[in-house]
């Protein structure tokens, strides 16, 4: 299919006039959305639209309920194109690099993760949405239930943010240390780490933070606030300052690898050791979306909560995909988007054409360990030795058997190669 250019047609003097092309919908933007081979028959479904509503006789009215009835099966059409399109244009925000289709074998997944009872909905705290009670995964649901929002005063905000996160105090012989604190990736939440987290915190101290904007930290404007990268790294910085004021090992998984990076060549004093995790740190800006009014970007943006989406992205980011790519996974992953300031606080993400970290990573100074799944499907592998070639102090480290998600999909080994990294004493324990 060939797109329409992103310019409206009527800017070019060789067009028709606006009314001379019924396929043209009343903002003018939507025009760049449909393919030019759709709109034959958007043209033929709107004319027959005019025509019926014109006729006023008995016959006429009969031919006029023929003619709606035939004209809506074409016009249905209409919004799987240009649904499709914004999902890809969603995709391509979210750093997917596949276009976005249906996954297909969806229905044979096999399931292997042992459902707990439905939780109640007074066993997680009061600011996550209903949805949560129907979580499966055990690991899920506990990292749930212990999920706390910390007030954490930023700078240049009005409100404190209200910031999720789920922590671990250093264990009996781990004081020494240093915390890892672990960064999501893109339009996501701590519940990211429900599987590596337990692991950390049998030898130190751990932090699962909510990125401003994501998962379930809200600043309390109701998404309309500054949510670029700036105001991200002001708000993880005011968290850090707070609640733990020591070096640490900043661990960034995808998107979180350019959040990692742009903290930790901001803030060099607060970390000690860098790990990016199938990070994305040469992609600059975030594509069309955030070009976008803001009636049509956010149509984008609330495109990212569906399941077709969700369904496609868990697909891809496993490399064992019966085991891991289940209908819980994708619900954990979908769980942050009924926040009610969720869209509009990823729209201004969006809008701010997000991370652009590319020319930082030269300057890393700290200690970094780059690891990648060898059957990675979104960020090409190539990337892990570029960070490895351009970072001057860097290891690079690929996971077997394992697609994006290291943490998700190959945990235990993914927390071992941070102990070795880290320096952490194998007697450690909780």
């Amino acid at each position: 299919m060939t797109y329409a250019a992103a310019v409206h047609p009527a800017t070019s003097s060789a067009t028709l006039p606006h009314n001379k092309h019924p396929w043209r919908s009343k903002l003018p933007v939507i025009d760049a959305l449909i393919p030019i081979d759709a709109r034959h028959t958007l043209t033929r479904v709107r004319f027959e639209q005019t025509r019926a509503k014109n006729l006023s006789t008995p016959v006429q009215q009969q031919k006029r309920s023929s003619l709606i009835s035939s004209s809506r099966d074409d016009e249905d059409l209409q919004f799987p194109i240009a649904r499709s399109y914004l999902m890809n244009l969603a995709a391509r925000s979210a750093g997917l690099r596949a276009p976005i289709r249906a996954p297909r074998g969806s229905r044979n997944v096999r399931r292997t993760v042992v459902p707990v009872r439905a939780a109640a909905r007074g066993e997680f705290a009061s600011f996550f949405p209903d949805e949560v009670t129907a979580l499966e995964e055990p690991a899920a649901v506990e990292m749930a239930k212990k999920a706390r929002q910390v007030s954490v005063a930023v700078p240049g905000r009005d409100k404190p943010v209200m910031t999720s996160v789920v922590s671990s105090p250093a264990p009996e012989g781990g004081e020494d240390v240093s915390p890892f604190v672990l960064i999501h990736g893109f339009d996501s939440s701590c519940l990211e780490y429900r599987r590596l987290f337990p692991l950390l915190n049998e030898r130190a101290e751990a932090h699962a933070v909510d990125l401003l904007g994501w998962g379930f930290t809200d600043a309390g404007d109701a998404g309309i606030g500054d949510y670029s990268p700036e105001a991200k790294r002001a708000h993880l910085y005011a968290f850090w300052k707070q609640e733990i004021g020591r070096p640490i090992t900043l661990v960034g998984a995808s998107l979180g690898g350019a959040a990692a990076i742009d903290f930790a060549t901001a803030h060099p004093e607060c970390v000690e050791r860098l790990v990016l995790v199938d990070a994305q740190g040469f992609i600059e800006g975030l594509g069309p979306m955030g070009m976008f009014p803001r009636p049509i970007a956010l149509a984008g943006v609330n495109i990212l909560k569906s399941k077709p989406l969700r369904n496609t992205a868990n697909q891809m980011a496993y490399c064992d995909r019966g085991t891991f790519a289940t209908e819980d996974a994708m619900r954990v992953g979908q769980l942050h988007t009924f926040q009610p300031q969720w869209a509009d606080a990823t729209l201004s993400f969006m809008k701010s054409d997000g991370y652009k970290v590319a020319k930082r990573v030269r300057t890393i100074t700290q200690k970094t360990l780059v690891m990648w799944g060898r059957q990675d499907n979104i960020l090409d592998t190539a990337y892990a030795d570029r960070f490895a070639e351009e970072i001057p102090d860097s290891k690079l480290v690929w996971v077997e058997d394992c697609g994006h998600v290291a943490h998700l999909e190959q945990p235990k080994f993914m927390a071992k190669t941070l102990f070795d990294f880290a320096g952490v004493e194998s007697g450690v324990a909780a």
